[in-house]
Formats: C-alpha cells, sequence, structure tokens
C-alpha cells in the first residue's frame, strides 16, 4: 500500500498512530509458570514505549517470502510526529519485495530484557517536502554520518508502520498488550 503525503488522513491510515495510548492489557499467551498475573500487577507504562521506538539504533523488521519463509532483518529508522519510519532502502531487496506482496510486518527492538514488539502494516511513504525534512533530519540527527535530503524517499525506500498490536516487558510479569481499535490485522488475529 502506499500512502501520498495528502492531508491529516491517508487512505484508511491513522496519522500520528502512536500519540495516544491504547487500553492496555495482559497478553493471552504466557503460561502461568512465566508469572504474568492475569489482572493487576505492574504494566510497562505507554511512555516508556514511545521512548525506546524514538531512541532505538536498529528495528529488526520481520517480512515473510512469497514461499512463506519468514525474512528478518535489522534496518534504520525514525521516530516522527507519532508515527514510526523505516527505511527500506532500493525496492528490488527481498524486504520491499516482500512488502509489495504482502505488507504485513512484525518489528522488534535489540534486547531480550526490555523488550518492545509492534505488529502491524507497513505503507510505503513518499513523504512531502515537509515530512521528508523531518525524517531526514531526524536520520540524520540518530544516525552519525548519515545525511539523507529530503527527497531520498521519493522513489520508495521508507515505509510507515502502522501497529495493531504492541507488546513489551521489561521481565515477565510486567507483559503488557496494546491493541489499536479496528485495526488490519487486529481482525484477523487476536493473539
Amino acid at each position: 500500500m502506499t500512502i501520498p503525503d495528502d492531508g491529516p488522513e491517508r487512505g484508511s491510515a491513522r496519522l500520528h498512530a502512536f500519540a495516544a495510548e491504547p487500553p492496555r492489557e495482559r497478553p493471552d499467551s504466557p503460561p502461568a509458570s512465566y508469572g504474568v498475573p492475569r489482572r493487576g500487577g505492574r504494566f510497562v507504562e505507554w511512555s516508556y514505549v514511545i521512548d525506546r521506538l524514538s531512541s532505538a539504533e536498529a528495528y529488526w523488521l520481520g517480512t515473510v517470502t512469497a514461499s512463506g519463509r519468514p525474512h528478518i532483518v535489522p534496518i534504520w529508522g525514525a521516530f516522527v510526529e507519532n508515527d514510526l519510519y523505516l527505511e527500506t532502502g532500493d525496492p528490488e531487496t527481498v524486504k520491499n519485495r516482500n512488502l509489495a506482496r504482502n505488507s504485513r510486518v512484525v518489528v522488534h527492538l535489540d534486547d531480550v530484557n526490555d523488550v518492545v514488539i509492534v505488529r502491524g502494516l507497513a505503507e510505503v511513504v513518499r513523504p512531502s517536502r515537509d515530512l521528508g525534512l523531518a525524517l531526514a533530519t531526524a536520520m540524520h540527527v540518530k544516525y552519525r554520518g548519515y545525511e539523507p535530503a529530503p527527497d531520498s524517499w521519493d522513489d520508495g525506500g521508507m515505509v510507515r508502520v502502522e501497529p495493531d498490536v504492541i507488546l513489551a516487558w521489561t521481565d515477565m510479569p510486567s507483559a503488557t498488550r496494546w491493541r489499536f481499535a479496528a485495526g488490519p490485522i487486529l481482525e484477523a488475529s487476536r493473539d
């Protein structure tokens, strides 16, 4: 799905998708032996998730090949205007060919003890001049020596992640899940 920058709503996309915290809950999957309380207990704070997404150096992007094989690669990204943008590079890379067929993604940050996982859709972005400038500035500040121009992604190579579900924990008892209302994947998968 290609998303032009043509106003506050782009197709079915929710701009500023991370601006408001969705209701938080416990995930269904951990067995009782993991110590995750079914009710109450400590949750991961939404502001902490946003900070981790903003400051991450690498984003592990999971896509699926045409044969159904998982494909995972570390890539660069930036959190701009309450949206997560990932630089995917040349359209002929495996990840971009995968995204052209199936835009469902999983994004995982580096760290097994401080986990943030985002499941959703990757939407190709061809940014307006203002968004291109904001992305180029954010990428330059974050990645020393990298100096993209505001028009660097006019021919593709940048996606915006439309979240459906976010999971986070700093230890198992803090496992927290956020589900975004009526997301395209949420309807198909409730785990």
